[in-house]
């Protein structure tokens, strides 16, 4: 599975606010979207997600047990993932024929997960020590392919796919939580805009 360069993470965001917001987002080319198993109605919406997007990749986050493994594969989600590395759940998420996204933070935790069968491996939280980190990761492990998230700008997304990204997960960096609230998803849609162009080298 390729992944685009932007993942929307919802987090704490119930189905109707996530199927509207997520209208918005796949109106201007978005085309990758995860639900946080930790959100209102966190299944509801990844089928919701699944019927109405055909075209994009609909998946689970903070995925924590084999439990949670079955239920999002249930829904229709075709990947997870987790803020940590469970080797349990990598297996259980390949077997069930989905991507596995494991998170980890340290060299041996990125090998261990990939090791363990992992398709990408979430860097987290990038916010506190920034794009460098990743391009350091990069220099011993170019054939593992990471995916950043946890605090990310548009300008700090952007330094983390030049550093070496595959993709990088962004949840309220991007989805603005007054917009949402005003459910404004012209604002929405503006924002992310300024933010795929910052990731496109556009508004530097």
């Amino acid at each position: 599975m390729d992944f685009p360069e932007l993942l929307i993470i919802y987090r704490g965001l119930g189905p109707d606010d996530v199927l509207a917001a997520s209208d918005a987002l796949h109106a201007i080319g978005v085309t990758a979207f995860e639900t946080t198993m930790d959100s209102p109605g966190a299944l509801t919406s990844i089928a919701g997600l699944s019927r109405r997007f055909g075209d994009a990749l609909i998946g689970a986050g903070s995925v924590r047990t084999l439990d949670h493994v079955k239920a999002a594969a249930d829904a229709g989600a075709s990947f997870l993932l987790s803020p940590h590395l469970d080797a349990e759940v990598v297996q259980a998420t390949k077997a069930a024929g989905l991507v596995s996204i494991p998170g980890a933070f340290t060299p041996t935790e990125v090998v261990r997960a990939h090791a363990a069968g992992a398709d990408l491996v979430k860097i987290f939280p990038i916010a506190p020590v920034g794009a460098e980190y990743v391009r350091q990761l990069r220099q011993p492990l170019p054939d593992v392919p990471l995916l950043a998230t946890g605090g990310l700008t548009a300008e700090l997304a952007s330094q983390c796919l030049l550093a070496g990204c595959a993709t990088v997960g962004v949840g309220a960096g991007l989805v603005d939580a007054d917009a949402v609230r005003d459910r404004d998803w012209d604002r929405l849609a503006d924002g992310a805009l300024h933010y795929l162009a910052v990731l496109g080298g556009e508004d530097q």
